[in-house]
């Protein structure tokens, strides 16, 4: 087996599974790998043999990219590494606009901004008003 029959072979068994980004770069990563140890001496069999199956690799990469048995959609989820192969899932937080209850917390913080916006108007503008007065008076009263 060749390199680029390995990269093809590789990337036909990640196609579907996952993300093309995440799969341009494992491609790249592998890609990298090779070349760089072929510039280090070795023979393309040898770093194929090396490397193994890319059906073997491709399975490694999906079940460590993914978790096993879940899904890659899962964007909202990061998994913490801890001792061994135990796994803590951490949740972030993610706002989908697409949904009705995005669409009603975005127009709700937009209210609450306006709100705020306009009570601080309400405030600061009597007493710039009143300010405005005070310097116009002090600055053009008549002199003695």
């Amino acid at each position: 087996m060749d390199k680029n029959e390995f990269l093809d072979i590789l990337r036909s068994q990640l196609s579907g599974q996952m993300p093309e980004g995440q799969i341009n770069t494992h491609i790249q990563y592998y890609r990298n790998y090779i070349e760089e140890r072929m510039q280090s001496g070795n023979s393309e069999s040898e770093v194929m043999r090396e490397l193994g199956d890319p059906r073997l690799i491709a399975r490694t990469l999906l079940d460590t990219e993914t978790g096993a048995n879940a899904p890659y959609s899962d964007a909202g989820s990061a998994y913490e590494q801890k001792s061994g192969s135990e796994r803590v899932k951490q949740k972030s937080f993610k706002l989908d606009f697409s949904t009705w209850y995005g669409k009603l917390l975005a127009i709700l913080i937009a209210a609450i901004v306006l709100v705020i916006l306009f009570v601080l108007l309400g405030i600061l503008i009597p007493i710039m008003a009143i300010a405005g007065i005070i310097i116009y008076l002090v600055r053009f009263r008549p002199r003695q």
